[in-house]
């Protein structure tokens, strides 16, 4: 379904910028730096479950996003869940078929979020620890994607779960970073082209971190 026309993708957008905007106080920088149209790549930390729909409130054009695939196996949460943008990833194994849809996406114009840690990650082995370890499949994405990434630091999002932060009007925040496209030469093997798009991506969203 076209992003213009996803009802409930608009809906949740609304209800989550009232959370997030007006019963918590997020502060987002960099909006403008996000490319108004064309292919996407949002390079993105993971540190809640709380991170998705926000990505979806700090970004000012439709986003697709990767869910785990247990939340597909219940016929009536996978209608909601993909109605909202999102497309299954199995993370137990390298998703052929999950890679294949996000370049799909990608290429054909849409803004897809990758979280390149695969999972909730937090303390030194993570993107805000500053040791992150990141899946291998982000970088080949990105090379055969041939769009822009945005690197986006999340801090704050495990607020939420405590029930007191929702009457303190605590803050969260939000770095959209600079674009950049990758880049490699042609005779490079694909495999050392693969590696040095990952850790390009390692090294962008890390410099992200200390725009804060």
């Amino acid at each position: 379904m076209p992003a213009e026309h996803r009802p409930l993708y608009t809906f949740g957008k609304l209800l989550f910028t009232f959370i997030f905007r007006i019963v918590f106080r997020t502060t987002i920088t960099g909006r403008d730096r996000v490319p108004s149209d064309g292919g996407l790549m949002v390079l993105c930390n993971h540190i809640s479950y709380a991170d998705p729909p926000m990505v979806g409130v700090a970004v000012p054009r439709p986003v697709d996003f990767l869910a785990m695939v247990e939340l597909f196996r219940n016929p009536f949460l996978a209608r909601i869940v993909r109605a909202a943008g999102a497309f299954p990833v199995d993370r137990s194994r390298v998703d052929g078929g999950a890679a294949r849809e996000v370049i799909r996406r990608l290429r054909a114009g849409r803004c897809v979020i990758i979280f390149p840690e695969a999972g909730i990650r937090q303390g030194e082995q993570s993107v805000l620890g500053g040791n992150p370890v990141f899946k291998p499949g982000a970088g080949a994405m990105a090379l055969l994607g041939h769009v822009p990434v945005l690197p986006m630091i999340l801090r704050g999002t495990r607020k939420p779960y405590d029930w007191r932060n929702w009457f303190r009007r605590e803050t969260m925040c939000v770095t959209l970073g600079y674009p950049f496209s990758l880049w490699n030469p042609k005779d490079m093997p694909y495999e050392e082209q693969r590696n040095r798009a990952r850790d390009t991506l390692r090294e962008q969203l890390l410099k992200t971190v200390e725009l804060n």
